[in-house]
């Protein structure tokens, strides 16, 4: 297995592999990453749910 390929032991290797993944990666255009997602993507709130559950 290569450097690049092995698990990361810590936090901070696995941090340092996302980096490095990153710097190489791609960009995708904003429709691509409509299609496909980011886990960091905002979401609606849904106000009548929240306001329902302030009783809760």
């Amino acid at each position: 297995m290569s450097e690049h390929e092995k698990r990361p032991e810590t936090a901070l290797e696995e941090i340092l592999h996302e980096i490095e993944d990153a710097e190489t990666r791609p960009e995708d255009s904003p429709e691509e990453r409509r299609r496909r997602g980011e886990a960091a993507d905002a979401i609606t709130p849904n106000t009548r749910a929240e306001e329902e559950s302030q009783g809760d």
